[in-house]
């Protein structure tokens, strides 16, 4: 496998469906390599691709994906159970793969994620782990660069490269030091926990927990809020929009505390939707109206409880005392807001315990959060 330490040379992009089709064969004959892409996506609600960098046993190949007609072979070689796939900080490559081959990696080694276990820091970036691990330090200029723009500079390309070079050399590190720690499975289970998450929140229904201040509001209002987020998310969607351009989360908001329709109200309606086009503001009202007339669900009965801040203390505090006996960050154990769901959730029912305490955490600090509370 390449490593880091190797020159690399990289002043050149596959172009055509041909070398693309070649170099994924090259890919499928691999049991590892390592992924990144470079994209756009400051005005449109989907990634616009600019780069894919992937290194293999060859070598580092950029491939360009504006050039291309068909991502059938990268399926074929992304759809491979055999295959360990890494990437660091894996969530929006994830996302842009999905969106060019309909698939995802089945098997994926996030680097960011191992080097947590491995004690190495929370989300710690691709640059700081490399400088931490090997020693090397990683250029940031073209951090921000425009990806979709063509022909890319070499510099570009080198930055482009360089972003998988050090994948290889991170995951012997990495993987070594968690068999070592015995904290392989730990890190499957996480990063399999955290992939069902993330598919749960890409649905419309979701999309309300993304909304600014929305603890604010009564629970009809609540209810109000998730179906115009739901109606937003899947406009933006059909657009190709930033869901800020279509309705700001302050709109959102204020349409949510409208309880009657009246000629006062549809005239705030009015001001709040300037920026949208005159038939999908004709959608909202009706839309608000029905939520409404439904109420609040399950989902929206717990906005207003008071979690107990002494017990959320006391949870804090064991798992700070957890994390630093094992080396581990604070964080990656469970932050606030994970306790502050544990805390309303057992005081609902005792046996409701969320999905993000069981797996690796429950016997390692679950079950004394129980006992505390």
């Amino acid at each position: 496998m390449v490593s880091g330490e190797q020159v690399i040379d990289a002043t050149s992009l596959v172009a055509t469906d041909h070398e693309f089709a070649k170099v994924c064969a090259r890919f499928a004959a691999a049991d590892v390599i390592g992924i990144d892409t470079e994209f756009v996506r400051e005005r449109t609600y989907h990634p616009r691709p600019g780069v894919i960098q992937v290194v293999d046993p060859s070598g580092i190949t950029l491939i360009d994906p504006l050039a291309l007609t068909s991502f059938e072979p990268l399926r074929q070689v992304l759809a491979n159970p055999s295959l360990v796939t890494l990437i660091h900080a894996c969530d929006e490559d994830l996302e842009l793969l999905k969106l060019l081959t309909d698939t995802v990696p089945v098997r994926v080694f996030d680097t960011q994620l191992a080097g947590a276990f491995a004690g190495y820091g929370y989300s710690l970036g691709y640059r700081d782990l490399v400088l931490e691990l090997l020693g090397a330090t990683l250029d940031k200029g073209e951090t921000r660069s425009d990806w979709c723009r063509r022909p890319l500079s070499a510099t570009q390309l080198r930055y482009a490269a360089l972003d998988v070079a050090h994948l290889p050399s991170l995951y012997e590190r990495l993987s070594t030091r968690l068999v070592a720690l015995g904290r392989n499975t730990w890190l499957e289970q996480e990063f399999q926990y955290r992939r069902a998450v993330r598919t749960a929140d890409k649905e419309p229904d979701r999309a309300y927990l993304r909304v600014k201040r929305r603890g604010t509001l009564a629970p009809d209002d609540h209810a109000v809020l998730r179906a115009l987020s739901a109606w937003r998310e899947r406009e933006a969607q059909a657009r190709d929009i930033p869901r800020r351009h279509l309705l700001t989360d302050e709109a959102l908001i204020e349409l949510s505390t409208i309880r009657v329709f009246d000629e006062a109200a549809l005239r705030r309606v009015g001001k709040v939707l300037r920026q949208v086009p005159v038939k999908s503001g004709e959608e909202l009202v009706p839309c608000a109206e029905a939520a409404r007339r439904a109420g609040p669900s399950s989902l929206d009965r717990h906005v207003r409880v008071r979690v107990d801040a002494e017990a959320t203390k006391r949870l804090k505090s064991i798992v700070r005392e957890v994390a630093d006996t094992l080396g581990l960050p604070q964080e990656l154990v469970a932050n606030r807001r994970a306790l502050e769901g544990l805390v309303i959730a057992v005081s609902k029912e005792r046996s409701a315990i969320p999905a993000e305490f069981l797996g690796w955490r429950y016997d390692l600090v679950t079950t004394r959060l129980l006992e505390s509370l």
